[in-house]
């Protein structure tokens, strides 16, 4: 039986922007007196968004109250939505016991938005805040950055724990997380040189599913340092489904009419994936879903293919069997954040991917020549790196993973026998001054190496692996700091 639904909105957006999700649902049953749509001040230099969430929860109180909400009640949110939400639930219920039934996201902004500086840009101020007093919500945007650390704050209360814990406001028999988002780009932001995207958020960054691991080099050694892998909170498996037909703004519009495609069972799967996620009402509801959604996402990843079945299924799909089928490769996006041993941000280091040399000599150096291999990586696997503006010690790769894998990849073609089948990160981190150095005493800057992915085509996982598909990953890296001898010294009075 249908129920209450809140449906909260984006940055820059208003209120009017979740009216047409809002009318789809009572051309299926829902009440309109049931349906809310929920605002905040998102273009306001001055709001955070701690402060809308805590907001959030005194009106909810409120109408619970007045018995405009009941009891339980589903929650649909867009974009920036996705963290006022989610702030909200792990400010108010960390451990679980929320009011929410199902949280339906739209093109959730979960771990930000490469548009987020362009719109602290003046232009974006002229253009978006003309009427504001130019005005474009700063700490909002701040919060949207590639590599916040607001997103990486939620992230440890809802969905990852470095320290073993399980507690999450989310569950399979509470409240239930759900994930619908789009390889479409909106008409015009192709010029931004995006992948993987749907003109506003990434696929990865939209997942609701991260990885995160501690990565200590005081411990173990430079190339093999001791890694932590975090422990997830809430469910395993969040529902999460990659539309080929959507973007950013039709993700919103859920009439097959607004759809990409001509062909009528993608057309209507955006409306279908709506209703399927609002009727689940147990755990066993939950993880059909996600099963079902897995093989949406199967679908759109083989538009990335080659070969005649591919073809096919862009010509259904896309309408023609040449399509550009660049824009459906997976991506992992990792976030890395660097660290002395005693929690001092290191700001001042390089980071690139590379692989281990068989011989087990892996000294790695940004003074060093760099190699084929690196360069190789440098054009093929990243294809974004950002260094977020607030804190520097926090850097975002966007890293395509098909170019990583696929038979003329890095991974199987482009690694000679002299090194071994991985990925890894390599970081170089220069000293900060005469007294203090990271890595080793002796030289001027330290290195160290990460391993990511293995390949092992004997092995039925692929190898062990740190990176998952459309996934956004957080490493900590926590380097040795070095003093010099006379940082502190003692010598006789006489």
């Amino acid at each position: 039986m249908p129920g209450h639904v809140l449906l909260i909105h984006g940055w820059s957006a208003s209120d009017k922007s979740m009216a047409e999700v809002g009318h789809f649902l009572t051309a299926h049953g829902y009440q309109t007196a049931d349906l809310f749509l929920g605002g905040y001040p998102s273009m306001s230099d001055d709001v955070h968004v701690a402060d809308s969430a805590r907001r959030m929860q005194a009106v909810i109180s409120e109408m619970q109250g007045d018995g405009r909400l009941p009891a339980r009640f589903h929650l649909i949110v867009h974009s920036t939505g996705a963290l006022v939400a989610r702030r909200w639930l792990a400010e108010n219920y960390p451990a679980g016991g929320a009011p929410v039934d199902n949280l339906l996201m739209l093109a959730p902004a979960n771990f930000g938005s490469p548009l987020a500086t362009l719109g602290r840009s003046l232009l974006a101020r002229m253009v978006k805040g003309w009427n504001r007093g130019f005005q474009t919500g700063t700490e909002f945007l701040h919060a949207l950055e590639l590599g916040s650390c607001l997103q990486q704050d939620i992230a440890l209360i809802d969905r990852l724990s470095p320290d073993g814990e399980t507690a999450s406001p989310f569950s399979a028999t509470g409240t239930r997380p759900f994930v619908i988002v789009g390889a479409c780009q909106i008409p015009g932001t192709q010029i931004l040189g995006e992948e993987a995207w749907d003109g506003t958020v990434r696929i990865a960054s939209a997942n609701m599913d991260p990885q995160g691991m501690t990565v200590d080099f005081t411990t173990g050694s430079l190339t093999e340092p001791r890694l932590t892998q975090w422990t997830r909170r809430g469910p395993d498996k969040t529902p999460f489904a990659v539309l080929p037909d959507r973007h950013h703004l039709t993700v919103l519009r859920p009439a097959a009419k607004r759809s990409e495609s001509k062909d009528p069972a993608t057309a209507n799967r955006l409306s279908q994936l709506i209703l399927d996620a609002l009727a689940v009402n147990s755990a066993a509801g939950y993880d059909q879903v996600a099963a079902q959604w897995q093989a949406v996402c199967d679908e759109t990843r083989k538009l990335a293919q080659d070969g005649e079945e591919a073809d096919a299924l862009r010509e259904r799909i896309l309408g023609r069997a040449s399509a550009d089928k660049s824009r459906f490769n997976e991506f992992y996006q990792i976030v890395v954040d660097a660290v002395d041993e005693t929690g001092l941000p290191v700001t001042d280091y390089q980071l690139w991917l590379t692989a281990p040399r068989v011989s087990g000599k892996n000294s790695v150096s940004a003074g060093k020549a760099i190699t084929r291999i690196e360069i190789d990586a440098h054009n093929n696997l990243i294809k974004s790196a950002h260094r977020n503006r607030r804190n520097s010690e926090r850097r975002v790769l966007h890293i395509d993973r098909r170019a990583l894998l696929q038979s003329e990849g890095f991974l199987r073609k482009t690694l000679t026998r002299a090194y071994e089948p991985v990925l890894a990160a390599a970081i170089t981190a220069a000293s900060p001054g005469d007294k203090i150095a990271y890595f080793s005493k002796d030289a001027r800057e330290g290195s160290g190496l990460i391993r990511l992915r293995t390949h092992s085509p004997s092995s039925d996982a692929g190898g062990d692996r740190f990176l998952r598909r459309y996934a956004t990953h957080f490493l900590r890296v926590i380097i040795p700091r070095v003093l010099d001898d006379d940082v502190f010294t003692v010598r006789p009075l006489g």
